[in-house]
């Protein structure tokens, strides 16, 4: 049997467009933290309330776009590879920037949460000795931010075979009928059972959230959200219909968050949800979601899909910021905290400074060096390549 070459990854300006704000967003987020009321990392006594409503609303999709967006990657990036060929590659995308991750850019995050919260004292460098003992949060082993990086190669190489027929020739007549009938009756509506059953049976008895074993609604939830990205930009007519619905399901997205905050938030940090209503609050929860990324993807269809200069650079650094920056978000917020950083200029300054410090160390300790590149996700550059032509995205 002759050898599959990959052929080139076919570039979408909406799919970059939608990674690069998607993941752009994680820095205002993660930025937000400490004064939102909610136990982090490193955390202020005082909290803006207006700061952790517009997280609780971006809570409700942001992290399901990232694994849409996702999984249309993954088909991309599947390309004509082999299996082999394509494991190989997301093994070397994926697991040894999280490898690295695990032992050089989530330990400074531990060590300032130890000592700001009197858990130690001393310098980074008398810490180390123990950063990998035991797994947090007991211990100081974690993956912190980068538990994504984790649950996508997971989940990658568990549904590779859905993937591995959705690309062949029937996998692909079937993907397209199925979007025609989907785009004409609105079954794409439908997807949200999936989402609200695993929200009604298994978010109830999953643990360790965001840490793979034991978070079933997680493993659950994310593989369907991948699933959705390879199956709504697989298909033309269910972009183009999404595109034609994007003010109704805009419409939709409002009404049901509308519907979820005054009836389950309002007045809560952290509400409970008793078990008579949770079947609404599932369905809900899941018609929220599934809304807003249908009205994202249909107004990024619609009106991102040009390709500036700046979109390549963005697409090509999305990545490695994704890999930075929340350590650089922790050391800000520390120091902010210890100098007495009132919340609002506290928070804008730590944007700022997660925006500038995450820059500074890409541009000058990342991007430039050969051998440092694969370590966060980046091919290699060829010698004497032009840094200004566009490469093909890491295909998170």
């Amino acid at each position: 049997m002759p050898r599959l070459v990959a052929a080139p990854a076919i570039r979408r300006a909406d799919l970059d467009w939608l990674r690069v704000l998607a993941f752009g967003l994680l820095i205002f987020y993660h930025a937000g933290m400490a004064w939102s009321g909610w136990s982090w990392h490193v955390t202020s006594p005082d909290s803006l309330e207006g700061l952790r409503e517009a997280m609780r609303f971006l809570n409700r999709w942001r992290m399901p776009l990232i694994f849409v967006v996702s999984g249309a990657a993954i088909m991309l990036a599947l390309g004509d590879r082999t299996p082999a060929s394509f494991v190989r590659d997301r093994l070397k995308r994926l697991l040894l920037p999280l490898a690295f991750g695990m032992v050089v850019i989530v330990p400074p995050q531990v060590y300032l949460e130890r000592l700001y919260r009197g858990q130690f004292s001393g310098s980074f460098l008398q810490w180390l000795p123990q950063a990998f003992e035991g797994t947090y949060p007991a211990g100081n082993l974690s993956w912190h931010h980068l538990w994504f990086l984790a649950y996508v190669l997971v989940l990658t190489l568990l549904l590779l075979p859905v993937f591995l027929w959705a690309r062949s020739p029937s996998g692909q007549a079937a993907v397209a009928k199925a979007g025609r009938i989907a785009a004409r009756f609105g079954l794409q509506w439908t997807m949200v059972l999936p989402l609200a059953g695993s929200t009604l049976w298994l978010a109830p008895i999953s643990w360790n959230i965001n840490g793979l074993v034991g978070d079933w609604h997680g493993l659950v939830s994310y593989g369907a959200l991948l699933l959705y990205g390879a199956f709504l930009f697989g298909s033309s007519d269910l972009l183009a219909a999404l595109e034609r619905q994007r003010l109704f399901s805009l419409a939709v997205g409002i009404a049901a968050y509308a519907i979820l905050y005054f009836g389950f938030f309002t007045g809560t940090v952290r509400p409970t949800i008793p078990p008579e209503v949770r079947p609404a609050f599932a369905l809900l929860s899941a018609v929220n979601a599934m809304a807003w990324l249908f009205a994202i993807i249909g107004f990024a269809h619609r009106y991102l899909i040009g390709r500036p200069a700046f979109l390549s650079k963005a697409t090509e650094a999305v990545y490695p910021f994704y890999l930075i920056h929340q350590t650089v978000t922790v050391v800000a917020v520390y120091w902010l905290l210890k100098i007495g950083a009132p919340p609002v200029p506290g928070f804008l300054a730590a944007v700022v400074a997660t925006f500038a410090g995450t820059w500074l160390i890409y541009a000058g300790l990342v991007r430039p060096w050969r051998w440092i590149r694969p370590l966060f996700g980046m091919k290699p550059a060829r010698p004497g390549e032009r840094r200004s032509l566009p490469r093909r995205a890491a295909g998170l």
